[in-house]
């Protein structure tokens, strides 16, 4: 019923509605005029014929009044009462004496006794007064039978409700035909618009031939065509300007603008529960391949290393590849130097199985470097540099291969984390532009605790996704949040969701009885997708964005421009918000090419109705361009640093969650 009212009752039913009640009620009121009439039509022949038969009857035995005669008087009205006409048929003398009486109580039984209780039919007696010679003798009355005009009347109703009856099937039928040719237009021009309103612009080429939905359809695909039209024209733009400033037109990875961007938007928010890590990959014998084979086997050799660090980066969560130059390439991990170790060694084995006679220096060298908070780009490209030309890491004891966890011990570690760790929470609002105090939703960032130890949450994800196990990691994360979110109702969430969840069906369907179990999670919920997982398969992913939107819950694609793509795949996608990705905040102020690429993004997703939010604002300037940009909604340590979510009545029944003060101010 909430769902009937939430949405409202469609033409079409409201029209059928109407339709049928209006027939049915002429049904009923044809077939309740037609007894009525019939009734009384009856009523009325039975009172004159009773009449006539007492008028006649009278007269036919006046002569035999005379007691000796009086038999054949009686035997003459016996003849006309046996006809099954007349319920009673009594002569009286002048002192009121019954001479003789004849009576028919009968009922005719083939009439149901609830039609004769409903349809009331009175007998009526007429009186004749009979003379003999010229005395008064004595009063005849005749009463008429029921039954007869009952078995009629009934008999009549039959024929009156099928013949009623199918005359309403028949104008249903022709109304439904008819109707099924008007509704049929009306039902694309509906789809057609829902479409549009989930970000899907479709001609509709059935134009109907009635001149308002002519209208209305004419209109919507000309709204379809100037929509899509200023979709491709600022997608065309953006691409322009992504590939001629951000993209390596070889590789099509970032170039080294973009490499900038992105160390810049993650080197001051490094910590050691967020590391950031860079490993340099460089061509030392691609000048050779150049000079002594061609140019274009020297492109091919580029292209094999950047296939090679891409297979590597897919096993990497959330890590991007740029290349900075003709052979050198670098690669940024959100993870520390001992973990990603061990993926440079399995890196280096598969490098050395391409090296031939053309590598006269070696197919490739490799340098690994922790990134420190705060550090230079020049700093960290210098130590990249000196260990590439040094075929050594100084920040990096080979020694130190032996204390990394081994799979299974992985397994063990994160099995237990789904089936008994802790998880706390911290959140940090994204703020309404423009607005005070008002904010768009709270993000929320999950910390996985073992044994009193946090756990770093990049290598734990990681791993799980390496052994599929990255589904009941998310799984455990809403199950945790439940909790919060019930003492929180009305106060919008957004967890993070990884791509193996959003590409699982498993996980779908489980989310979607988990709600039944949990409706609180219904409302007031977003998921965040990365934009590097989302583009994996971009139409399954569309399906079950969709199947999550039933639910209730909204999307918003975080790190929005990390791929580098086109902005095409947003035209289908039903998403409540995009986040632009840190690296086009940082240089915002001083970068008017910055500028422009968000504002064609605002531009571009305002288009389809998504709101657009920036994150990593840590100047006020920064705060000030992006809100004359138009962008909806802001996020940084400038508007609040993430705040923790602090469990109060541990050993009581009712647990109760609190933000820190600053925080709390945004939910009230």
């Amino acid at each position: 019923m909430s769902r009937l009212f939430k949405h409202g009752l469609s033409l079409k039913t409201q029209v059928y509605g109407l339709i049928i009640l209006i027939s049915v009620i002429s049904f009923c009121v044809r077939v309740i005029t037609d007894v009525d009439t019939t009734r009384n039509y009856l009523q009325t022949q039975m009172a004159s014929h009773a009449q006539d038969t007492a008028t006649s009857l009278g007269l036919s035995i006046s002569p035999y009044l005379e007691d000796d005669s009086l038999m054949i008087a009686q035997t003459m009205a016996t003849a006309i009462f046996d006809s099954g006409y007349y319920s009673q048929i009594k002569f009286t003398d002048v002192q009121n004496n019954i001479v003789f009486e004849l009576q028919n109580p009968k009922r005719v039984e083939s009439v149901p006794g609830w039609f004769i209780s409903a349809v009331e039919l009175s007998a009526p007696t007429m009186h004749s007064e009979i003379n003999n010679g010229w005395m008064m003798a004595g009063t005849l009355d005749v009463t008429s039978h029921t039954g007869q005009s009952y078995l009629t009347l009934w008999q009549h109703t039959l024929r009156s409700l099928y013949s009623s009856f199918l005359l309403l099937a028949a104008s249903l039928a022709i109304a439904f035909l008819i109707l099924r040719a008007v509704f049929k237009p009306l039902k694309a021009v509906e789809d057609q618009a829902t479409l549009v309103t989930r970000k899907r612009f479709t001609l509709n080429k059935e134009i109907p031939v009635a001149r308002e939905l002519r209208t209305v359809t004419q209109a919507i695909n000309n709204m379809v065509i100037n929509l899509q039209s200023t979709f491709d024209s600022l997608t065309k733009q953006t691409q322009a300007l992504t590939e001629e400033v951000y993209i390596d037109s070889l590789t099509g990875l970032g170039n080294r603008k973009s490499f900038e961007n992105h160390f810049n938007s993650v080197v001051n928010n490094i910590t050691d529960d967020a590391p950031i890590t860079a490993l340099m990959l460089t061509l030392p014998s691609l000048n050779n391949i150049n000079q002594v084979v061609s140019y274009q086997d020297g492109d091919q050799h580029v292209l094999d290393a950047a296939k090679i660090l891409k297979q590597l980066a897919d096993e990497l969560p959330n890590s991007t590849i740029f290349r900075l130059n003709g052979g050198t390439f670098v690669l940024l991990a959100p993870y520390d130097v001992l973990f990603l170790n061990k993926a440079r060694l399995d890196l280096i084995d598969n490098l050395s199985q391409k090296e031939n006679s053309l590598h006269i220096n070696g197919y490739a060298n490799l340098a690994i470097v922790g990134v420190e908070q705060g550090a230079s780009l020049g700093e960290v490209l210098s130590l990249l540099d000196t260990g590439c030309t040094i075929g050594e890491d100084t920040t990096f004891d080979k020694n130190d291969k032996e204390s990394l966890f081994s799979v299974n011990q992985w397994r063990t570690l994160i099995k237990s984390i789904i089936n008994a760790g802790e998880v706390s929470f911290s959140v940090q609002p994204v703020k309404q532009a423009n607005k005070t105090d008002s904010q768009c939703y709270f993000e929320v960032f999950a910390h996985f605790i073992h044994e009193g130890e946090k756990v770093n949450n990049g290598h734990l994800f990681a791993m799980a996704e390496k052994l599929n196990l990255t589904e009941e990691l998310d799984k455990k994360i809403i199950r945790s949040f439940v909790d919060v979110k019930e003492q929180y109702p009305n106060d919008v969430f957004a967890l993070n969701i990884s791509k193996a969840s959003l590409y699982s069906t498993d996980f779908i369907q489980w989310l979607t009885l988990y709600s039944h179990t949990k409706p609180v999670i219904k409302t007031n919920l977003v998921f965040e997708l990365h934009e590097i997982g989302l583009l994996y398969n971009v139409h399954v992913a569309s399906l079950h964005i969709d199947a999550i939107k039933e639910l209730g819950i909204n999307v918003c694609i975080e790190h929005f421009g990390t791929s580098l793509t086109s902005f095409r795949y947003l035209q289908g996608l039903d998403i409540e918000y995009v986040k632009i990705d840190g690296s086009y905040i940082q240089d915002l102020v001083t970068n008017p090419q910055s500028q422009f690429y968000i504002q064609t993004v605002n531009n571009i997703c305002h288009g389809f109705g998504i709101k657009v939010l920036a994150c990593l604002i840590e100047k006020t300037e920064t705060l000030e361009i992006l809100e004359y940009l138009g962008c909806d909604g802001v996020q940084g340590n400038l508007i609040l640093p993430p705040s923790k979510i602090i469990k109060s009545n541990e050993n009581g029944v009712n647990k109760e969650f609190t933000f820190c003060a600053d925080a709390l101010k945004f939910c009230n």
